[in-house]
């Protein structure tokens, strides 16, 4: 029985993806111990399945469309950057997400709520949406890129319509992850 890693995510256009890939460039020439997330990974997540036995994938995006049911197109904002989970003991290097965030916030819990109907364990966090940029192995250099981050978060990094969410493989190797979309609910 193949087991798969997965999770649901909302992706952004490219263009966002080259701006947000220029910007990550330009703050890993700081000598750090970050780890950064390839442009093509970037990506919200909404909710982190896990390991998932391969013939439950078709369940898994049938219950993600019953989830978007009601919930319109939306416009998200990628501004300002932060850490997790503080400046003091940094672990994750974000991208905030602002605009429309009413919608975003409905269907994570909507997504929640049918992923949880199939066993799924909810997060037990309370969910606040943010890209990654980087990991931090240790703090060394994060004071430093912190920095220079947040002189060049001052505008924002983009707007992008939000048309659907994505069940998504991630498939890991040695350089890291791979990410692969499954299938896609479209929001109505």
């Amino acid at each position: 029985m193949r087991q798969m890693r997965l999770f649901i995510a909302v992706n952004f256009p490219e263009k966002i993806k080259r701006t947000l890939g220029a910007f990550i460039r330009g703050l890993s020439q700081i000598p750090s111990d970050l780890k950064w997330v390839r442009e093509e990974n970037l990506h919200l997540t909404v909710q982190f399945l896990g390991n998932v036995p391969e013939e439950r994938v078709p369940a898994v995006s049938a219950a993600l469309q019953k989830s978007v049911t009601g919930i319109a197109p939306f416009r998200l904002v990628l501004k300002g950057v932060g850490a997790f989970p503080s400046m003091e003991r940094p672990r994750v290097l974000w991208v905030g997400i602002g605009g429309e965030t009413a919608p975003l916030l409905i269907l994570q819990r909507q997504v929640q709520r049918e992923m949880g109907l199939m066993g799924f364990e909810p997060e037990k966090r309370k969910y606040s949406p943010h890209l990654t940029l980087a990991r931090a192995r240790s703090p060394y250099g994060f004071i430093d890129v912190m920095e220079k981050a947040q002189g060049g978060a001052v505008k924002a990094f983009g707007t992008a319509g939000i048309d659907s969410v994505e069940l998504m493989l991630s498939d890991l190797q040695a350089k890291g992850p791979y990410y692969f979309i499954l299938s896609r609910a479209s929001l109505s």
